[in-house]
């Protein structure tokens, strides 16, 4: 999925059973976490595509636990990330949620067709990753070099189409119902008063959070779309400023422990009348996206 939908789906989900929106922007900032490991570092090609980090490197329970010692919000959007991206096509690479242990496997039994395959003599899984069909469908960046055991989970979907813009889309109009809902009971609940309240140093670590968030996959996303020469030319003050990307990020994730906004304990899960809402907006949602156009390969 793309990145925006990430961030807002997490965002609507924080806010409807957390009822904060602190909380919602800290499991928001968790769902923009797992993308780190995108082909955004200026390293060769072949490295990129022999390792298979992307999905992978940040994309795992690992990470989520790493994320849980931190604040359980922000593992909890990184969860909802992965969540999303396990039911995306193996042309977009899926999720390998178990990494790194999965790389312990070198070899599979059977490919693709469920002939037997006679591999080397490794740690082997049953079956192999659909590789001839990513030699020909994946970007460049994401093909393997070689046949690979299946590490990763797909599903149906693809980025970019009609379910990741329906769910961006459901996701707005899901919030705005909401706060249509709340303002007329007068309990505004979700309100901006809680970031209002927060210390200067919460305050600062989220901007500057968001700040690393624009400049990192900003970058990123312009500097994939340059021609490879145009990129020879710009790759060091490119990488300059990724590396100032990560720096903010770094100096966020300190700015919050010390302003106490990871320390917040979970809420219970207050009992909300939301399937009405929900339902209504998936559809308005889903309906946007299909008048839009993103209704190319119904594959989806």
């Amino acid at each position: 999925m793309n990145l925006p939908t990430h961030w807002i789906a997490a965002l609507a989900i924080g806010i409807v059973f957390f009822h904060n929106v602190e909380l919602a922007l800290i499991m928001s900032m968790g769902a923009l976490i797992p993308d780190l490991d995108r082909e955004y570092f200026f390293v060769k090609r072949d490295f990129i595509g022999k390792h298979q980090l992307h999905r992978a490197l940040c994309h795992n329970f690992l990470v989520a636990g790493v994320l849980y010692l931190v604040s359980p919000f922000l593992a909890l959007g990184a969860l909802s990330h992965y969540f999303l991206d396990i039911f995306t096509s193996a042309t977009d690479r899926g999720v390998e949620l178990l990494y790194p242990f999965t790389r312990l496997v070198g070899a599979f039994l059977y490919n693709i067709e469920g002939e037997p395959k006679n591999g080397e003599k490794k740690l082997k899984w049953w079956v192999e990753d659909p590789w001839r069909l990513l030699q020909k469908t994946t970007d460049r960046d994401l093909r393997e070099p070689t046949e690979q055991p299946w590490r990763r989970s797909y599903g149906p979907f693809k980025n970019s189409r009609i379910v990741d813009w329906g769910i961006f889309s459901a996701s707005i109009v899901f919030i705005v119902f909401l706060a249509a809902s709340d303002f007329t009971q007068g309990t505004n609940y979700y309100s901006l008063t809680e970031l209002l309240s927060l210390s200067n140093i919460s305050r600062s670590g989220l901007i500057i959070f968001f700040l690393g968030v624009v400049v990192f996959y900003g970058l990123g996303e312009w500097f994939q779309k340059q021609p490879d020469k145009k990129k020879q030319e710009t790759t060091k003050w490119l990488t300059a400023g990724l590396v100032l990307g990560i720096i903010l990020l770094a100096v966020s994730g300190v700015l919050g422990w010390v302003g106490g906004i990871f320390f917040t304990r979970l809420p219970i899960i207050s009992a909300v009348n939301i399937l009405g809402i929900g339902f209504i907006a998936i559809v308005i949602g889903f309906a946007i996206s299909y008048a839009c156009g993103k209704t190319q390969d119904l594959t989806l």
